[in-house]
C-alpha cells in the first residue's frame, strides 16, 4: 500500500465514515500515527483522518478497512482528462486569459512552504492547525479550507503539482517545472531583496556541479567557487573592498548556504562526509551504523541500484554465434530485500537500463512482464511505486537529470568508487556464478536478448520467493507463520501501509522513462524501422483517414529498447499502444527482438534495396544480351513511326496468314 492507495470502510471504524473512500497518505512508524485523507465528491474539501498505527493495522487485518483495487494517478474530479498531454491542451485553448501553468504555479506557491516541511507537519499532533496558521500568515491571506485541500491533494497524488488544477472540464497533464517568486530562507547579508530562489533547474545544476567538482583535496569553499564559475558561468567583480560573484547574463545562482543546504538534501550525509573528508577520516569520525535496514521503517524508503553481467554468451541475430554484451540492472528495496525493478542493456551498463528499471517500478508488474511476452499472475511480483531515495554508483546512472525526477524523488546517493559495501543489499542479490578451477570455458546460450530478458524477469520472481531474508524479519511477523522471503516481507508491510513509494500513471511512465524514436504513419499502419504496427484505437481515432489524404505523417514513438513487441505513439495528446502486426507467414518468435536488432534489420533492409537498385541495370543488360544471342535481334528492335497503324490490303493479308497459323480467329 503506497501513498494514494484507496481504502473503504465497509463496517465503519472509529471516526471513519462508512462507505466513504479514503486515500492513504502515510504510516509514520516513528510516531505511531497513520494519516488518511477524505476528499469531497467534487474536490471542494479535504479532511485529514488520524489513526494510531496499531488500530489501523488491526483494522486492515480484521477487514474493517479494505484496500480497493486500482489507483488514481490524479484526483477523482480530474479523472476524465487523465493521460491527456498538457501541451496539447494548451494549444487547443482559444485566447486564454491565464495559462494552465500560471494557474497551477499560483496555487503551488501558496503551499510551497508547507511542502518543504511536509514530513514534520504530517508527524505533528495537529496538522490542520499548522495549515490554517500558514493560510492566515500568508500574504494575501488565504482561505484555510482551500489551502488544506491543495496541500493534501498535492501530497496524496504523487507530489504532482498538476493535481492542483481547478475543477474545469477536460483538464490534462502538464509540465512539472516549478516556479518560485522569492528567495526562501533568511535574508542575505546584501539585503532582503538580493539572491535567487532555488528552482528545480538550479537544484539540478547544484547536484551536477557538486558531482563534477567534489574532491577530498578541496575545501567546501573551493568546491562552491568551482561550481559557480564552471557550472553557473559566474564571473568575479570587485566593488570597493568587496569581491563578489555575478552572472554576466543575469542568470540565477545560489549562495554558499543555499548550495550546501541543497547538496545535503540531495545526497546522503555519510556519502557526503566521505567525499569531503576521505573514506578513512569519515569512517573514523562515525559510529557503527548496524544493519542497512535498521534505520528504515517503510518499503521503498531506500532502493539500491546496480548492474551485473550474466556469464552466458547470447545467440546472435543473424548467424546465431556467441556474442558479448548483456547487462542486468536490478533495483532492491533495502527494507525488505525484495527486487523491485529490473532493466536490461545490450552491452555494459547504460542510462537506458536504469530508466527501464525505474519504468518497471512505476508500472504494474503484470503489464511490464507482458511487454516482454512473459505472463505472470497478479500479485506474483507485488512491488509497486517509485522510491523516495535511490542509491546509484558512479556509473552511467550518475548522469540522470535530476529535474526529471523532482516530482517523486527526495534524494540521490552516489556511492564511493570501488566500494560494494555501500550498496550491499543489491550486491548480495545478484545471481551468483558457480566457480571452479577447471580449464577456462564459456557458455554459448541458445537464448537471444529478449529470451534472456524473459529469463531474468522470472529469475527476479524466483529470487524474491526463495531468498532468505530472515535478518529483516521483525518479531511481530513470526506469529503470522510465513517463510522469511522478500516477497512475504514485502506483502506484510505493504498490507499495513508501510510503503513510501510514489504511484505514477502508465502514460506518464512511458513519457518519462522510455526511449523516443522516429516513426512514420502510412495509410495501412505505423512503420517503425521498417516494421508495421497497428492498434484498433488508432484506427478509431481516424488517423489513417488523414494519412490517406496527406500520404504520410512523421511522428515520434516511445519504445522499450530491449523488446519492441509494442510501441507507443501520441496522437491528439493521448498515447496509443500499438502491437507488431504479424502476417500469416510471420514466424511467432520474430516479434522478440530488441530495438537495436530492429535497427540492424532496418539497415539490412535498406542495404538490400540499394543492392537491388544497383543490380537492376546489370540484369537488364544481361537478359537483353541473352535475347540478342538467341534471336540475333535487339530487345527493343523496331522502327517508331508517326500516326496510326495503316490497314491496307497487305496488312489484311498478313492478318489472315497470322490467324490461319493459330493466332487470333477471324
Amino acid at each position: 500500500m503506497i501513498t494514494g492507495s484507496k481504502l473503504s470502510v465497509p463496517h465503519g471504524s472509529g471516526e471513519l465514515v462508512k462507505d466513504v473512500v479514503y486515500y492513504f497518505l502515510v504510516n509514520d512508524a516513528a510516531v505511531n500515527r497513520v494519516r488518511l485523507v477524505q476528499f469531497g465528491e467534487e474536490g471542494e474539501s479535504a479532511h485529514l483522518i488520524t489513526l494510531t498505527g496499531q488500530s489501523f493495522e488491526q483494522a486492515l487485518r480484521a477487514g474493517s478497512i479494505v484496500e480497493l483495487e486500482g489507483m488514481d494517478s490524479c484526483p477523482p474530479w480530474l479523472i476524465d482528462s487523465d493521460g491527456l498531454d498538457t501541451a496539447y491542451r494548451e494549444r487547443k485553448r482559444s485566447s486564454p486569459k491565464e495559462t494552465y501553468h500560471s494557474k497551477v504555479d499560483r496555487r503551488f506557491l501558496v503551499i510551497s512552504e508547507l511542502v518543504e516541511k511536509a514530513s514534520s507537519i504530517l508527524a505533528s499532533e495537529n496538522v490542520e492547525a499548522i495549515i490554517n496558521a500558514h493560510a492566515l500568515r500568508y500574504e494575501p491571506i488565504q482561505n484555510k479550507q482551500r489551502v488544506r485541500l491543495w496541500f493534501l491533494t498535492y501530497m496524496v497524488f504523487g507530489r504532482n503539482k498538476w493535481a492542483l488544477m481547478p475543477r474545469t472540464k477536460n483538464i490534462g497533464r502538464w509540465d512539472r517545472n516549478e516556479k518560485t517568486t522569492k528567495k526562501l530562507g533568511g535574508p542575505s547579508s546584501d539585503g532582503s531583496q538580493s539572491g535567487f530562489p532555488v528552482t528545480p533547474d538550479m537544484k539540478a545544476k547544484i547536484l551536477f556541479g557538486y558531482k563534477a567538482e567534489t574532491c577530498v583535496r578541496r575545501t567546501q569553499s573551493e568546491i562552491y567557487g568551482a561550481v559557480l564559475t564552471k557550472t553557473f558561468k559566474c564571473k568575479i567583480r570587485r566593488i570597493g573592498n568587496d569581491v563578489k560573484f555575478y552572472n554576466p547574463k543575469g542568470l540565477p545562482f545560489p549562495t554558499i548556504n543555499q548550495f550546501w543546504y541543497w547538496v545535503n538534501q540531495l545526497t546522503n550525509p555519510s556519502s557526503l562526509a566521505t567525499e569531503l573528508k576521505g573514506k578513512a577520516l569519515a569512517r573514523a569520525k562515525s559510529g557503527s551504523h548496524g544493519k542497512f535496514a535498521d534505520s528504515l521503517s517503510n518499503l521503498n524508503q531506500v532502493v539500491e541500484f546496480d548492474g551485473y553481467n550474466p556469464e552466458e554468451k547470447l545467440k546472435g541475430l543473424t548467424e546465431g554465434s556467441a556474442v558479448d554484451g548483456f547487462t542486468v540492472v536490478r533495483a532492491v528495496c533495502v527494507f525488505s530485500a525484495a527486487v523491485v525493478g529490473i532493466g536490461f542493456a545490450r552491452s555494459s551498463e547504460d542510462m537506458e537500463a536504469y530508466r527501464m528499471a525505474l519504468f518497471s517500478m512505476a508500472v504494474d508488474k503484470v503489464k511490464f512482464a507482458e511487454l516482454f511476452g512473459v505472463t505472470i499472475q497478479p500479485g506474483r511480483w507485488p512491488a509497486l511505486g517509485l522510491p523516495l531515495n535511490i542509491v546509484f554508483d558512479r556509473g552511467p546512472a550518475a548522469t540522470m537529470p535530476v529535474e526529471e525526477a523532482s516530482d517523486w524523488l527526495a534524494r540521490i546517493e552516489l556511492t564511493p568508487t570501488h566500494d560494494g559495501q555501500a550498496k550491499a543489499t543489491v550486491e548480495s542479490s545478484h545471481v551468483k556464478k558457480k566457480k571452479n578451477k577447471d580449464q577456462q570455458r564459456y557458455v554459448h546460450s541458445t537464448h537471444n536478448f529478449v529470451e534472456m530478458s524473459r529469463r531474468h524477469i522470472l529469475q527476479v520472481i524466483k529470487d524474491n520467493d526463495s531468498s532468505n531474508a530472515e535478518a529483516l524479519m521483525h518479531e511481530e511477523m513470526l506469529s503470522h507463520n510465513f517463510a522469511p522471503s522478500p516477497t512475504n516481507i514485502w506483502r506484510y508491510w505493504d498490507q499495513l501501509g508501510r510503503n513510501r513509494g510514489t504511484y505514477m500513471g502508465f502514460d506518464d511512465a512511458v513519457r518519462k522513462f522510455l526511449t523516443l524514436c522516429p516513426a512514420t504513419i502510412l495509410r495501412d499502419g505505423v512503420y517503425f524501422h521498417g516494421r508495421r504496427y497497428i492498434s484498433d484505437a488508432l484506427v478509431e481515432a481516424g488517423v489513417f483517414d488523414r494519412v490517406a489524404r496527406n500520404g504520410r505523417i512523421a511522428i515520434k514513438a516511445y519504445a522499450l529498447t530491449m523488446c519492441v513487441r509494442h510501441i507507443w505513439v501520441e496522437v491528439d495528446g493521448r498515447l496509443h499502444e500499438l502491437n507488431f502486426f504479424q502476417t500469416a507467414g510471420t514466424k511467432p518468435s520474430s516479434s522478440d527482438i530488441t530495438l537495436y536488432e530492429l535497427e540492424e534489420l532496418g539497415r539490412l533492409r535498406a542495404a538490400s534495396i540499394r543492392r537491388l537498385k544497383a543490380q537492376k541495370p546489370v540484369i537488364d543488360q544481361e537478359v537483353n544480351g541473352e535475347f540478342k544471342d538467341q534471336t540475333g535481334k535487339e530487345w527493343h528492335g523496331g522502327t517508331a513511326k508517326l500516326g496510326r497503324r495503316v490497314k491496307n490490303a497487305s496488312v489484311r493479308r498478313d492478318q489472315h496468314d497470322y490467324n490461319l497459323s493459330g493466332g487470333k480467329k477471324s
